[in-house]
């Protein structure tokens, strides 16, 4: 039988850690690792390392609540869209006397804290096109240049159907009140 060999390397250079282990934290030859050297090691790594990932941390929270925020702006933003083009186009029913459909249009958009960015609806046409834009909250959308979110809307002012109660459009007698 033959007794054990050393690996080659070790003959060499008996200070060098042996071929595959890491040359990075690893004690030389003939020290003991305690962990009192292992926590002062590795001290500077974690007062870096934390305010990094707290910095990192609280960017990603303020951007996700931002999120959240463009998000319920543009659900709003599609409402008041929604609802005033209804009311523009319900200003067009003939036997109605109201104001313009783009005043109505416009009244519903600041009723609801939005801004009435365009209005194709003229009397007449029973069909309204809209768009609302609504302000964006928060920090950092804002800021990068997403302070508003628009939506539009289309309503058209359909005429009954047969099958519904009362005057079918083709029977009735739409009577426009004067304009004032």
């Amino acid at each position: 039988m033959s007794a054990p060999t050393a690996p080659a390397n070790a003959e060499r250079d008996p200070g060098r850690p042996p071929r595959g282990a890491a040359a990075s934290g690893s004690v030389p030859v003939g020290e003991v690792d305690t962990p009192a050297r292992s926590a002062a090691s590795n001290a500077g790594s974690v007062a870096f390392t934390f305010p990094l990932l707290l910095w990192v941390t609280v960017l990603a929270a303020l951007l996700a609540i931002d999120l959240g925020g463009y998000l319920i702006a543009a659900a709003r933003a599609q409402s008041l869209a929604d609802a005033a083009a209804l009311a523009a186009v319900s200003a067009d029913v003939p036997t109605v006397v109201r104001p313009s459909p783009a005043a109505a249009a416009q009244r519903v958009a600041a009723e609801g804290d939005g801004r009435l960015e365009a209005c194709t609806c003229r009397s007449g046409r029973e069909t309204a096109e809209v768009t609302v834009s609504v302000a964006v909250p928060g920090l950092l959308l804002p800021t990068l240049g997403a302070g508003r979110v628009a939506a539009a809307a289309t309503a058209i002012l359909a005429p009954p159907d047969d099958l519904a109660p009362g005057p079918t459009r083709d029977r009735a007698e739409w009577t426009r009140p004067p304009d004032p």
